[in-house]
């Protein structure tokens, strides 16, 4: 079964080094479960709970979420992600209680503490603002493109603290309450600077007295918005009821953020991380032995992000479906094939040799015994992406043949690097990349500005990579006489194999063989993969002699 992009080592290890990061209590248990709408943290049994999978903004409000990151989908994931985690460890920092009130009470509190207690965050970690930002902007496009900018001053609550301070999106009060906005606004603004929890029930009662709301339950629709809505405590004498080992129980402790409340037992997902108590170090450690994280966290930065795998893009996807019968024929001819060393006859295994079954051999099969590679392979590719290629749909054969190219490095498990060139240098992939990843940005490749080809090849062989170098070079060969030199130059003093493609008229064939050598002159991408593949085979023969 395959692994989702946050079941992946790597961004679990980050997602934990930032809860520590943030919270510095590494005695709780942190997972990673889509079983959540958010998240929430469960402080009496020191257990937080995220959901990595937040739905990217709705299209029609996507250019008023401020501070989105780059990488689509994927970037903003992890982005909203770490906002999640760093809220969560708000509250086990700033929220005095492991409990909420019950109905939409509680409701209301946990929409005003969770802007207050984020407040607090930001002055102890002042590079959470934008993040933070651009949460609460992706959480308001939700919620206009579900209930739009109108509503009861309930509702205006959670907008209003999605959007006090947007530029375009605000709230609209357009209910039978409009009237009691401004002292709503009053009192919630000026809560969200209150210095204790205390104050942040006082004043969601005094605005559900306000509102005639005392006793309502809870409001569905705030639901993928404020957590712990079932958090509920009959009385203090159920405080001390929590899940004890797993087991199911009311749900005490429970705090969160814009995510309906996991009351009961969670069921841990292929992939969760749990890490429970153990530090960077091995260690094992409480909250009480380190001072809790302040401005500037000592001098230290919190984790990069790392950079998950992205979902195949539409090109990409179709691109695949063109190409995978020529990447496997280059994936093969990619396997460098080993020398054994030696050949016995067998009954049953290997070659089958015809002339020894019609003398009669009881062993017609020749089986290689031992034998080792010439050594590993790597590729590097360098497409021309300048004006010129747009004629004559070279632009198209160029992006086939380079997404062939990395499909097939992909599949032999041969390391590959590829840089993109105008008269800029764009990287493509890089040998850590991930699989997707590399074949989208190859299928996005398109024609940019002029040619200049000599710093791509600097740029490709600076890197030392281990095995026998392979470089590919895709262009139209329309260079200008001192690129051409430089690249002479460069080709001279490279140790490793190239394989210069052409695909530009006959009249660039002269100059752009005289810096490479002999290239593959033609405008079939089908032929193209045929000659790739001819010249490996050729190229293999000889490390074999």
């Amino acid at each position: 079964m395959q692994k989702l992009w946050w079941q992946d080592e790597g961004v679990r290890a980050w997602a934990w080094r930032a809860w520590r990061y943030y919270s510095w209590r590494p005695s709780y248990q942190f997972r990673l479960s889509v079983a959540e709408a958010t998240a929430y943290v469960d402080m009496q049994n020191k257990v937080v709970v995220c959901n990595p999978q937040r739905p990217f903004p709705p299209a029609k409000y996507l250019s008023g979420v401020r501070h989105l990151p780059a990488g689509g989908e994927r970037g903003f994931q992890l982005a909203y992600l770490e906002s999640l985690i760093a809220h969560e460890a708000g509250h086990t920092q700033f929220t005095d209680t492991d409990s909420l009130p019950p109905g939409l009470l509680g409701q209301l509190v946990n929409i005003i503490e969770d802007e207050r207690m984020e407040r607090l965050m930001v002055q102890d970690f002042p590079k959470l603002a934008p993040l933070f930002t651009m949460a609460n902007d992706a959480d308001a496009a939700h919620w206009l493109a579900r209930q739009g900018s109108g509503g009861d001053v309930i509702g205006g609550c959670l907008l209003w603290r999605f959007t006090w301070n947007h530029p375009v999106w605000t709230y609209t009060p357009d209910g039978p309450d409009a009237h009691l906005w401004p002292q709503v606004k009053e009192i919630l603004e000026a809560t969200w600077t209150a210095p204790h929890y205390d104050d942040v029930v006082l004043s969601a009662r005094r605005i559900l007295a306000l509102t005639g709301r005392d006793h309502e339950e809870q409001r569905p629709e705030l639901s993928d918005f404020c957590d712990g809505e079932a958090l509920v405590l009959d009385g203090g004498g159920e405080r001390g009821k929590a899940r004890q080992d797993g087991a199911e129980g009311d749900g005490a402790g429970q705090q969160g953020k814009r995510g309906r409340a996991g009351g009961g037992h969670q069921e841990q997902e292929d992939g969760e991380d749990e890490r429970g108590t153990q530090t960077d170090d091995g260690a094992i450690g409480g909250e009480g032995e380190h001072p809790r994280f302040g401005p500037g966290s000592g001098g230290q930065d919190a984790p990069q992000r790392p950079t998950p795998e992205q979902p195949p893009t539409a090109q990409s996807e179709a691109l695949k479906v063109q190409t995978l019968g020529d990447a496997r024929r280059l994936a093969a001819a990619l396997r460098v094939p080993c020398d054994p060393d030696s050949v016995r006859p067998s009954r049953d295994r290997g070659r089958f040799r015809y002339d020894r079954y019609v003398g009669g051999s009881e062993r017609p099969f020749d089986r290689r015994m031992g034998g080792g590679s010439p050594g590993e392979t790597h590729l590097r590719l360098a497409v021309d992406i300048s004006a010129s290629m747009s004629s004559g749909g070279r632009m198209t054969q160029a992006r086939r043949m380079a997404f062939t190219v990395v499909h097939a490095a992909q599949m032999a498990g041969v390391a590959v690097l590829a840089v993109a060139f105008d008269e800029r240098v764009q990287s493509l992939v890089e040998p850590s990349a991930h699989p997707q990843n590399a074949l989208n940005a190859v299928a996005a490749v398109d024609v940019r500005g002029d040619t200049c080809l000599s710093p791509a090849l600097r740029a490709l062989w600076t890197p030392e990579l281990s095995g026998q170098s392979v470089t590919l070079i895709i262009t139209d060969g329309q260079l200008s006489a001192g690129d051409y030199a430089a690249c002479g130059a460069l080709k001279a003093a490279h140790s490793g194999a190239v394989v210069p493609i052409l695909l530009g008229s006959d009249a660039a064939r002269p100059a752009y063989e005289r810096a490479f050598g002999v290239c593959v002159h033609m405008d079939d991408p089908a032929q193209l993969t045929n000659h790739v593949i001819a010249f490996l085979r050729a190229w293999q023969a000889r490390l074999r002699r």
